[in-house]
């Protein structure tokens, strides 16, 4: 791949890297005032959809752990926040990282043109992820001794992996479907852009 092709990439996983952070920032933010539950249900899709769109600009399943990992950085600039507990940092930007490597397993399901695949691909990424954290909060708990709520009771971890795992695999589906039925221009890509999304999303984050 020579440098031009390189820089390209390079930019387009700043880019929607930055896009993702920029929604934890702003709608994440906002939906965390409704129940938690709620936040999540809805964030992965926004998340995923992020991703796969990610994909047909670069065509790399690599891209999109990338940019996954771009996205829990700008989340770590709530490190320089004074009095920030560490882990209220560290558990979003492990889920972040989670959600880009089930969405890059499951990418085949999910751009299946069939839609059983993609609703299949998409309540197995959901529950996949949840599930993926529930094993982190258990290896959290033996090191600090920290009883997380989604790990509190056997109700509230089925909660969050299955049933709001199914739910929020379920939107994801019917915003694939939406998308497909829509068909947008493609915007010319600049490498610019990527540098004003970069910072754009971690002034956010430091301010919000």
């Amino acid at each position: 791949m020579d440098r031009k092709k390189i820089l390209k990439l390079v930019s387009q996983i700043i880019f929607f890297g930055a896009l993702w952070g920029i929604t934890e920032a702003t709608l994440g933010y906002l939906l965390h005032f409704l129940p938690p539950t709620v936040a999540g249900i809805i964030m992965f899709p926004i998340a995923a959809f992020i991703l796969i769109k990610s994909y047909k600009a670069t065509g790399s399943r690599a891209a999109l752990i990338y940019i996954g990992f771009v996205a829990a950085g700008i989340k770590a600039v709530d490190f320089l926040l004074p009095g920030m507990i560490v882990f209220k940092t560290i558990n979003p930007m492990i889920s972040i990282v989670l959600e880009a490597l089930v969405v890059a397993a499951a990418y085949p399901m999910l751009s299946n043109l069939k839609a059983g695949w993609k609703l299949s691909g998409g309540i197995a990424a959901s529950v996949g992820w949840r599930t993926g954290y529930i094993i982190y909060m258990v290896i959290q708990y033996f090191i600090t001794g920290f009883v997380s709520s989604y790990i509190s009771t056997p109700f509230f971890t089925i909660n969050f992996m299955l049933l709001n795992g199914v739910l929020s695999g379920v939107l994801l589906f019917g915003m694939l479907m939406l998308e497909s039925k829509v068909k947008l221009k493609a915007m010319k890509f600049r490498p610019v852009y990527a540098l004003a999304a970069l910072v754009l999303a971690m002034g956010l984050q430091l301010v919000i």
